[in-house]
């Protein structure tokens, strides 16, 4: 009898060791990574193609078990989160950073790509007489949420053209979402929205309301670009939205994928890597702005390219 507790007693030590020793990973177990993607609100562009992308890296990546796309207030708080690891990865318009002065406050972020530009909207009502940004004194203004670059832009750009907009607008400091829904309401006159083309509000407010999308002058997008190189021209091409036949020339906010320092040369690799080979793919099947995506090293000019990014970059032959 002693024998077999004894036996049993052994046995069941044995078997309890087993168990331990299958969920108790070894040290050589790769991690798993839980990516956070900070992107912006749910009407604009960065957060259907943050959570497009997050989707793809989980699938192809064994490195990483999820990368969720976060909803944020946009490019300036994206920066921020990005900096303090509170988020791993985002996007970013540079104009939101330099604006808001943190371009050399930021020293934990690091760049990989380029992205699409966030296209500027300015949608009036046709038959409204609004043409220009002076013809905007006195009306009420949708901008954009606080934390967001396109706040930061209006501020700047109508600035250029004399117009303040803290004095001579109704300024109102909302989601792009809510902007477009006052729009169609009435209760707001002219409503901005930085986001690649098409975007879905704007295709949705053309849909129910005769809208003018505003097209500038040359001489006025010079001057927009000659004092902010990060604001180049860009064309919508006629027919992309509905009632708006003619291209539109306007500006786009450039901007980049940003990842956090810490994060692994490899893991970085692997995600550059995945991106940009997908690229096409997620063009199709997530949204037609991520076709405007660069994979150059240039975009270290706005930030230190992380080790990871220049790896792949070396590969490919983009760097030496």
């Amino acid at each position: 009898m002693k024998n077999s507790r004894k036996i049993i007693f052994i046995v069941s030590v044995i078997t309890v060791f087993m168990a331990v020793t299958v969920l108790v990973p070894s040290e050589g177990h790769a991690k798993k990574w839980r990516l956070s993607i900070a992107t912006g609100g749910t009407g604009g562009t960065y957060y259907p193609t943050g959570g497009g992308v997050g989707e793809l890296l989980r699938k192809r990546i064994d490195m990483i078990d999820s990368a969720t796309a976060e909803v944020t207030a946009g490019s300036v708080e994206n920066i921020q989160l990005v900096n303090r690891g509170r988020a791993d990865m985002g996007m970013v318009c540079w104009i939101g950073a330099v604006g808001a002065g943190l371009t050399d406050k930021v020293p934990n972020v690091r760049t990989v790509f380029t992205i699409h530009g966030s296209t500027c909207h300015w949608a009036v009502g046709k038959d409204s007489g609004i043409n220009t940004f002076v013809d905007m004194k006195g009306k009420r203004v949708a901008f954009d949420a606080p934390g967001s670059a396109g706040l930061v832009s209006c501020g700047k750009v109508m600035e250029l053209f004399g117009v303040d907009i803290n004095k001579d607008i109704e300024a109102l400091r909302i989601k792009q979402g809510k902007g477009v829904d006052g729009f169609k309401d009435g209760r707001i006159d002219v409503v901005f929205g930085d986001a690649g083309f098409p975007n879905s509000s704007f295709m949705d407010l053309c849909t129910t309301r005769d809208v003018k999308l505003l097209s500038f002058t040359p001489a006025e997008l010079k001057k927009i670009s000659d004092k902010y190189p990060s604001l180049p021209e860009e064309i919508i091409p006629g027919g992309t939205y509905k009632g708006n036949d003619k291209d539109i020339h306007t500006y786009t906010e450039s901007g980049a994928w940003i990842v956090n320092a810490d994060l692994p040369e490899e893991l970085v690799y692997q995600i550059v890597k995945t991106i940009h080979q997908n690229q096409a793919w997620l063009t199709k099947n997530v949204h037609k702005a991520i076709g405007r995506w660069k994979f150059d090293p240039s975009v270290g000019e706005l930030a230190p390219l992380h080790p990871g990014a220049a790896k792949y970059y070396k590969e490919i032959g983009l760097l030496k």
